[in-house]
């Protein structure tokens, strides 16, 4: 059995775990970073299912609230959750500094990429992600085929849009699309005056609805959905990976431990449908290997991340370009959660 290692480590995790909360009400909770309440559904109920009696609480909120919330309880030297699962990879790194994480190597971590996740096993990379650009299926005469083709007239009035400056993985993008288009891409996509809501998942979701043309940073969607994602050929697109780690004040190191090592495992990496973190998980079919597009690399987004200051004046440009960032939470906003029904 290719994993029985694995499956193990799993098991006999899962036995100490189990002692953990016995006799209390206590639960497993994770700080996950996304900006829809469904996000990790899929893996909770995968955990769950593979470890019924851990009673797990997946919180899932902006990576950017999440982090001020582990910093804070930090100072306080008491936390609330067990095990961080964010975005803002800059926070793993400051956070090994500090000497808070409690490291940990599973038996997958030899399968791991190398340099997604920490050497001495601080953090893991437990997922990754992209962002692609979406069009509708239909009310289009020409579908795009890279970024400077939602700046033509079809597309005036009719994108749906993140809003840069509040979201790091789409500042990525922005950031890129203005080193190869120049500045001036920026004010030719404001004059299309397009809508901006927050998040990402509701984007996503309206392209094709509601009048709604295209997306520069949507998801990959299915053949059931009102619109195409697509990988452009020439154009770069952003992956990046969700790092994880567990704190040395965890209360439940076991049942961290087993929920990280459950993470990176090949048992569920392979179920995810998407691109691993793991070197022996293939991509599903219509998609190559990660390292295979010139036009990617999951470790730029972590080096980028690192200069604070030129992601600070990026947002003060954007902010001057398409004006501050408006709305509530998108996982407080009635409006949106309703998309999500």
């Amino acid at each position: 059995m290719k994993d029985l290692k694995e499956q193990l480590e799993l098991d006999a995790l899962y036995q100490a775990a189990l002692k953990e909360f016995t006799n209390n009400s206590e639960k497993l909770i994770i700080l996950a970073g996304g900006d829809a309440p469904h996000q990790q559904d899929a893996l909770k109920q995968l955990f769950m299912k593979r470890f019924p009696k851990i009673p797990l609480e997946i919180q899932v909120d902006l990576s950017k609230y999440h982090n001020i919330k582990v910093y804070q309880e930090l100072l306080d030297g008491q936390l609330s959750f067990d095990v961080a699962m964010l975005q803002t990879t800059n926070d793993f790194e400051n956070w090994k500094k500090m000497g808070v994480l409690e490291a940990f190597k599973p038996q997958g971590y030899q399968a791991l990429v190398p340099g997604y996740s920490d050497p001495d096993g601080a953090f893991l990379a437990g997922f990754i992600f992209a962002f692609v650009p979406q069009y509708a299926k239909v009310g289009l005469k020409k579908a795009p085929r890279n970024y400077e083709d939602y700046l033509t007239p079809e597309f005036q009035n009719r994108l749906i849009l993140t809003p840069p400056h509040d979201d790091d993985a789409v500042l990525f993008v922005y950031d890129h699309i203005m080193k190869k288009y120049g500045e001036n891409f920026l004010y030719r996509l404001a004059a299309q005056k397009p809508h901006f809501i927050r998040g990402t998942a509701a984007p996503a979701l309206l392209v094709g609805k509601k009048g709604f043309l295209g997306n520069l940073t949507g998801y990959f969607m299915t053949l059931e959905d009102p619109s195409v994602s697509f990988i452009p050929e020439d154009d770069f697109f952003i992956t990046w990976t969700q790092r994880a780690a567990m704190f040395k004040l965890s209360k439940h190191q076991a049942a961290a431990r087993l929920f990280l090592a459950y993470l990176v495992s090949y048992e569920y990496q392979q179920a995810r449908g998407t691109w691993s973190v793991r070197q022996d998980v293939l991509p599903p079919k219509g998609l190559k290997p990660l390292s295979s597009y010139p036009n990617t690399d999951p470790l730029q987004f972590i080096k980028w991340m690192e200069n604070r200051e030129h992601l600070a004046n990026l947002r003060q440009k954007m902010t001057q370009i398409f004006g501050p960032v408006t709305g509530k939470s998108p996982l407080t906003d009635p409006k949106l959660l309703k998309l999500y029904l």
